[in-house]
């Protein structure tokens, strides 16, 4: 027989204890999932040099930048930021050059521009390419482009030179340039390809 002087209420405190330590912890989980740890911002570091491509803007063809250094980085739209090389806009001909204004209007933008930043002075050598990526189903006539290289500071056209494609997957050679320690730029032509020689590199691997 029990007697009622000798029963212990701690097993029911410990339960109590146990049930408020789990809500505890629920709610600390639930807060944390509402109020995920913010993540540091990543800083692009300022832009050296840009390489500039430039065609019919009321054109619908879509021409790439592939840009290639020394230590084997290629960047193009399919790797579009890599070592220090960042592909800035990937303008994909008509597609998406329309808007509208404050009034409601639709404006098209008749511009095509590609833009590839160099994020970095250190020395390297850089390999630009220019492919004709598609035309959009629309007959492919001779296309002109015009490939620039700039330095930001102080600002200075490096090179400009003008390509012309007659068909699509073409690709044909912009430039080849150096950066020295000091900082100057050596550029100038070249005969070399990108697309093609990695195609041809990952066959033979």
């Amino acid at each position: 027989m029990s007697d009622p002087r000798y029963r212990s209420s701690f097993g029911f405190i410990d339960l109590l204890f146990n049930l408020l330590v789990g809500f505890v912890f629920l709610f600390m989980l639930a807060f944390m999932l509402i109020n995920p740890v913010a993540k540091k911002e990543t800083i692009k570091p300022k832009a050296e040099y840009f390489i500039i491509l430039e065609w019919d803007g009321e054109k619908p063809y879509d021409l790439d930048i592939w840009v290639k250094d020394n230590l084997g980085h290629v960047v193009s739209f399919r790797r579009p930021d890599d070592a220090l090389i960042h592909l800035e806009r990937d303008d994909l001909g008509t597609i998406n050059d329309t808007y509208y204004d404050a009034d409601g209007n639709l404006v098209y933008l008749k511009e095509n521009r590609e833009t590839v930043a160099i994020r970095t002075n250190e020395p390297r050598n850089y390999l630009v390419t220019i492919h004709f990526y598609n035309a959009r189903k629309n007959p492919a006539p001779l296309v002109h482009a015009t490939v620039k290289l700039i330095k930001i500071n102080p600002y200075r056209e490096e090179y400009h030179k003008k390509l012309f494609f007659s068909q699509e997957g073409q690709e044909l050679p912009a430039m080849v340039f150096r950066i020295d320690y000091n900082g100057n730029v050596d550029v100038g032509p070249t005969e070399e390809l990108i697309i093609r020689d990695e195609v041809v590199r990952k066959e033979g691997a």
